[in-house]
């Protein structure tokens, strides 16, 4: 019974040696052609007006997102923002998802810089993050009218939302946008 005990006490040991080391190996830390930023960075482009693009799903939208946000879920609407035109590839925009745990930022950027973006800002740490820092925010349906009535939304904010709308019409009457490159075509 001593040598069970110890063999477990041993493994113990280095199973929690061992779990920084594996949950930082799970973190992209940056993307190439992109900018890695922190919390703070993200507050000063949120400030100057930068597009945030939120890649969650919806119902995690829905609980929570950085206010003025643009909400395209990386597995359903992201790919609308390789089928705009009209739009400057040079707009800052910072892509998040929920914390640096989570991939789908990390391959929102990839796929913004591989579309030609210019000014790309991966925003690893997330809305976590943001939110811990009381951040602004917008939390549920509580908060809507109140972002609504923000009129602080900067030229470039305002030129991705209207991108996006034509976008999203010409989807809904029919237009082919099949072509568009995924990461597994890229990478080929």
């Amino acid at each position: 019974m001593g040598i069970i005990c110890r063999v477990k006490r041993t493994l113990m040991t280095i199973l929690c040696l061992c779990l920084p080391w594996m949950a930082q190996a799970e973190q992209i830390e940056s993307i190439k052609g992109a900018n890695s930023i922190d919390a703070f960075e993200a507050l000063n482009l949120f400030e100057k007006g930068a597009t945030f693009i939120d890649v969650r799903d919806q119902f995690e939208y829905q609980l929570g997102h950085i206010r003025s946000a643009v909400h395209l879920d990386l597995k359903r609407d992201f790919n609308d923002l390789y089928l705009i035109e009209t739009l400057d590839k040079d707009i800052p925009i910072v892509i998040y998802c929920n914390s640096a745990h989570c991939y789908r930022s990390a391959v929102a950027t990839f796929l913004a810089v591989a579309w030609g973006y210019e000014n790309v800002h991966y925003f690893k740490d997330g809305y976590f993050t943001w939110l811990a820092l009381d951040l602004p925010v917008v939390m549920g349906n509580s908060q809507d009218n109140l972002a609504r009535q923000d009129s602080a939304d900067s030229e470039w904010r305002v030129q991705m939302k209207d991108a996006l709308q034509q976008v999203q019409l010409a989807k809904s009457q029919g237009a082919d946008h099949r072509n568009v490159p995924t990461v597994r075509s890229l990478a080929n």
